[in-house]
């Protein structure tokens, strides 16, 4: 034992090799374990986001809202937070998988387990409330964000098929200023329609509408639903 003891001192000093520090090893150790902890809380914001989306999409409710079967798949399914959510999970499987001890789980209990806490966690920052805020928030802070990840868009920005969606801007009598989530701004006569009893018609408020365009500016709107409504069974109570 002494002598290879010996044998690696002098290799050391003959080839001036550097030992590696502790801390090395530990801090190594320690970001990888972060990485895991940052990529499982993103895939559960995913998961959470992906739940509320499927429950709050008219289009799985109201069947009026869709004219085939295919139009439904691209109008309901999340399809970019789906991707999203399935990269976050691998990532943190790979993460765990290189931290210490994590070699001695088989891949599929490491990733089965990720995908359970994803669910789990996922589930209850979605009945928590907060899957919205953030959908909420990404959606007014991020470019293009309603447009890509949130298949409630593609509902409910069709206004020359009477159906059109976005904040309030101002409130009169019957008569309301709205700025769509292209960024558009549209005048909205609201004279006989259906607002449901949820609805707020208050300035920055966003809500849903279906009517009619009569001109490139003017809407119609025949009723007003709000912009986390779970369909209209749900709007109607």
């Amino acid at each position: 034992m002494k002598d290879i003891s010996k044998m690696v001192l002098e290799k050391i000093e003959k080839e001036n090799l550097i030992p590696i520090p502790r801390w090395h090893f530990v801090l190594r150790r320690s970001f990888m374990w972060v990485l895991f902890v940052v990529n499982l809380v993103l895939g559960v914001v995913g998961m959470a986001i992906i739940i509320y989306l499927f429950a709050s999409n008219d289009a799985i409710t109201d069947v009026s809202l869709v004219s085939n079967f295919w139009e439904r798949i691209i109008f309901i399914v999340p399809i970019i937070w789906i991707l999203l959510t399935a990269l976050f999970v691998w990532i943190a499987y790979y993460n765990f998988k290189h931290t210490e001890g994590g070699h001695r789980f088989t891949a599929f209990k490491i990733f089965s387990l990720n995908i359970l806490i994803t669910l789990v966690l996922g589930f209850v920052v979605y009945i928590s409330g907060s899957a919205g805020c953030i959908n909420n928030l990404l959606s007014r802070h991020i470019p293009y964000y309603s447009s890509t990840f949130d298949t409630r868009t593609m509902v409910w920005m069709r206004s020359e098929e009477g159906y059109l969606a976005g904040d309030i801007q101002k409130v009169d009598i019957f008569q309301l200023e709205l700025r769509d989530l292209n960024g558009d701004v549209w005048v909205v006569d609201f004279t006989g329609a259906d607002v449901k009893p949820v609805v707020v018609l208050e300035e920055g408020e966003r809500v849903k509408l279906i009517g009619e365009v009569t001109t490139d500016s003017i809407f119609i709107a025949s009723e007003i639903r709000p912009w986390g409504g779970m369909g209209r069974g749900m709007q109607e109570n």
